[in-house]
């Protein structure tokens, strides 16, 4: 049987990059676009927008019981500490955090309550927690495996508004970026490991090809009942003993289809 390794370190040099960049921007410069326009372009392009090192999977739309919903979870390898999640609201790029008289706007302080809600929901149904989102680790608030993040609106030079959103960001613990932030990300990656770059004793008895396939850049988000056909008793080494079901689950994007005509591979046996 052909094994097919794809070389994922010429992405960023490849035409493929700059088109997906400018799709983006195009988007973020639309007026006239909902929100869901930009859940939709960011479930389909995880890797590159909203994933650093050592995750491969991000989850979209995950349900917290039958009252809240995220709008992506990122699913990072944490080893023996257990599995780290970042749980994140999106709001739209056009929303302004405070308005003229320096308070936060409605839709700011929607989206701050809308993480504390979450917040105290995982405090109070830690056995919902620990089948949900299982990890060593079940503490939200300190020493936390648990990171929460609001990107909104976009960038601004106004050092009173940067301050301002600064503060409320270290009162509540959470991360707010702009949208452009997301578009620094993307154009200040130098390269995608072409495998998996998780090191662990598992990882390295795993296939090859395996471990290219894991790091594919292309894959999209998985839905709200796909990650709870993966709810598994291990709270650690994650991606090892879960490899087998992520690469299932899987589904890739458009981009992936002409990365393949623009590409070349590192090896085929």
């Amino acid at each position: 049987m052909d094994i097919m390794i794809y070389d994922w370190e010429s992405l960023v040099r490849l035409p493929l990059y700059r088109k997906i960049l400018d799709d983006w921007c195009a988007l973020l410069n639309n007026n006239q676009l909902k929100e869901g326009a930009y859940h939709d372009f960011l479930a389909a392009n995880p890797a590159i927008f909203l994933m650093g090192r050592n995750a491969y999977l991000a989850i979209s739309k995950l349900k917290l019981g039958s009252e809240y919903e995220t709008d992506f979870v990122v699913v990072t390898e944490g080893y023996s500490d257990g599995t780290m999640y970042e749980l994140i609201e999106i709001e739209s790029p056009h929303i302004v955090l405070f308005d003229k008289s320096g308070k936060p706007t409605a839709k700011f302080n929607a989206a701050l309550q809308q993480i504390r809600d979450w917040r105290r929901f995982l405090m109070h149904n830690k056995s919902i927690l620990h089948r949900m989102l299982p990890t060593i680790n079940t503490r939200i608030v300190s020493d936390s495996r648990f990171r929460f993040k609001i990107i909104i609106g976009r960038r601004t030079d106004d050092l009173e508004v940067l301050e301002k959103r600064r503060q409320i960001s270290e009162e509540v613990n959470i991360e707010i970026i702009s949208f452009d932030r997301l578009t620094e990300i993307a154009r200040n990656r130098s390269f995608f490991w072409n495998y998996s770059d998780i090191f662990s004793a598992e990882m390295d008895r795993l296939d090859p090809e395996k471990k290219n396939e894991l790091a594919n850049p292309f894959a999209q988000c998985i839905s709200d009942s796909q990650w709870k056909g993966f709810w598994k008793k291990k709270s650690f080494h994650f991606y090892p003993r879960m490899i087998d079901e992520i690469l299932r689950s899987r589904t890739y994007n458009s981009f992936f289809d002409e990365f393949r005509k623009q590409s070349q591979l590192v090896g085929m046996g």
